[in-house]
């Protein structure tokens, strides 16, 4: 299964990698909000992983553009503790999860699982 993760800061997105790669996971990444729709279209993602600051465009809008994009990934949205307000339109929107920072490796695995159903 592919994972993309949409992570702007590169220590928290080499954390990330690293913990799915070795649970036998395929991850590819953008690191800038510009190139997120290239990267579902060309990668076609399972599950995408988004963090909910990706700079001037928020975690929604991108959200939003996934999914009028047509892909069929399931949405993780990374998310500061004091986001409540965009953490519940996020999950109106239709994510499968979120996880909010700072997180355990363990919970960011079992939320991954848990969204692509392979636990």
């Amino acid at each position: 299964m592919k994972v993309l993760i949409c992570e702007s800061e590169e220590i928290l997105l080499a954390a990330i990698e690293f913990r799915l790669k070795k649970q036998g996971l395929e991850v590819v990444y953008s690191k800038k909000k510009a190139s997120i729709l290239d990267d579902v279209q060309i990668h076609h993602p399972d599950l995408i992983i988004v963090d909910a600051d990706m700079g001037k465009q928020s975690g929604l809008e991108i959200i939003q553009q996934i999914q009028d994009s047509g892909a069929h990934a399931t949405i993780l949205l990374l998310v500061d503790p004091d986001e409540e307000e965009l953490t519940a339109k996020a999950l109106k929107m239709g994510i499968a999860d979120f996880l909010s920072k700072p997180f355990k490796p363990s919970e960011l695995i079992l939320r991954v699982k848990k969204a692509l159903n392979i636990l």
